[in-house]
């Protein structure tokens, strides 16, 4: 599959070419330039028309998207952008990968950890000290960029991320959902699950990353002067993870169930939602992005909330109670699209989807074996939770098969 525009006939990206068109100026030896500030919203809103094939999934395609839009001389049209686009993607293919290092950091203490975590080909290092001096040129990057976050607060964990990219803004992204990925997991197993005195602005996830992010060549040489920073960065208290070797086998387990499940992607999709959902300080912008999170592995097709209720809600003996609190949850999503309800309500209905994306991902590792698609678990999850409907079903199943063998 190649990069294409989306077939979603309410998008029509000639307009978004045409405001560029109007800023853009091209000069006789073939430079491009541009005047104003419309570029900033274009190019969001042109990368979010495309269709993007899996093997785009650790591109930088915020840059694909403004290397295409430099090479084109002629009018902007919808087609000679997607030419474009197709042209700068195959290149950037067929480059060969190279290491690169992704320094970065996490709020917690290792001990308890393993030390080295390979996760999808990348691998994760947990330091007990500073960063290698061989990295030394780190810090001043940091100062020229003048982030406005602390970069690397005080007892956070160090990481090093060692990851196979085509460029140092692809080993980024990539390095960032491999790190996000087992974040995702410890923050599931570690998490609270309520807070009744808390403070409604802190993030609810226990384990956040730094400041800022930095990639290197394995000599420590920076790659790139640019340095990646979290705008929404708060920062976290550093979480002690329990004495018992608990936790590490549960994230072990966790992490081998899934890269066996035959829906891996989908699965590692939902979790990232998760992860970078409960990063968030606004509450509301959080229960939004989790309820996507959930809907992502209930009904990942279509806008269909009864099918995420009636899903979620069998995997409970209970089922009619926790309908129920589905219903109200879904309730409350529709109301907080409209109202942007920024209270500690929000907060709470937080912990309680959290609780049911948690059933959900459970469910969907512990049966990794069980189901050769997704929609096929989901198949599962819409058969009737009374038992005489079921033994009925079974036994006319069991006819079924005497006719057909």
């Amino acid at each position: 599959m190649l990069i294409s525009w989306k077939k979603n006939k309410n998008l029509k990206p000639a307009v978004i070419l045409d405001s560029i068109e109007a800023i853009r100026t091209v000069s006789p030896e073939g430079r491009i330039s541009f005047s104003g500030f419309e570029l900033d919203d274009a190019l969001p809103a042109l990368q979010s028309m495309l269709e993007f094939p899996p093997a785009a999934m650790d591109v930088d395609k915020s840059v694909l998207v403004w290397k295409a839009l430099a090479t084109i001389t002629t009018k902007l049209t919808p087609a000679a952008f997607e030419s474009a686009i197709k042209t700068e993607f195959a290149t950037q293919n067929a480059t060969r990968d190279s290491d690169y290092h992704i320094l970065t950091s996490v709020s917690l203490c290792p001990n308890g950890l393993n030390r080295r975590t390979t996760i999808d080909g990348s691998t994760i290092r947990l330091l007990d000290a500073e960063f290698p001096k061989k990295y030394g040129n780190r810090t001043e990057a940091i100062a020229r960029a003048k982030i406005p976050v602390d970069p690397t607060p005080k007892g956070y964990a160090r990481i090093v991320i060692r990851v196979h990219a085509k460029s140092p803004y692809g080993a980024v992204t990539k390095a960032l959902r491999t790190i996000d990925l087992q974040r995702a997991i410890l923050c599931l197993l570690c998490n609270y699950q309520m807070e009744y005195r808390g403070i409604e602005w802190i993030p609810i996830n226990v384990i956040r990353l730094g400041g800022c992010h930095t990639v290197h060549y394995p000599n420590g040489k920076m790659a790139t002067e640019t340095v990646w920073f979290e705008p929404s960065f708060t920062e976290a208290p550093i979480y002690h993870l329990p004495q018992d070797n608990a936790l590490q086998k549960n994230l072990s387990y966790a992490l081998r169930r899934l890269f066996k499940s035959k829906y891996v992607a989908q699965l590692s999709d939902a979790l990232l939602r998760y992860a970078r959902a409960l990063d968030e300080r606004d509450q509301n912008n959080a229960f939004i992005k989790l309820w996507g999170a959930v809907e992502a592995l209930t009904n990942p097709s279509i806008a269909n909330y009864d099918l995420v209720v009636r899903r979620c809600s069998f995997l409970y003996r209970d089922t009619l109670y926790h309908r129920q609190i589905l219903e109200h949850l879904r309730e409350y999503r529709n109301q907080s699209v409209h109202a942007g309800d920024q209270s500690y309500v929000a907060k709470v209905h937080c912990f309680q989807l959290q609780s049911y994306f948690f059933r959900l991902i459970f469910f969907h590792l512990d049966n990794a074996h069980e189901f050769a698609s997704l929609d096929e678990a989901n198949q599962f999850l819409d058969l009737s939770t009374d038992k005489d409907t079921l033994l009925k079903q079974k036994r006319m199943r069991l006819k079924a098969l005497r006719f057909v063998l």
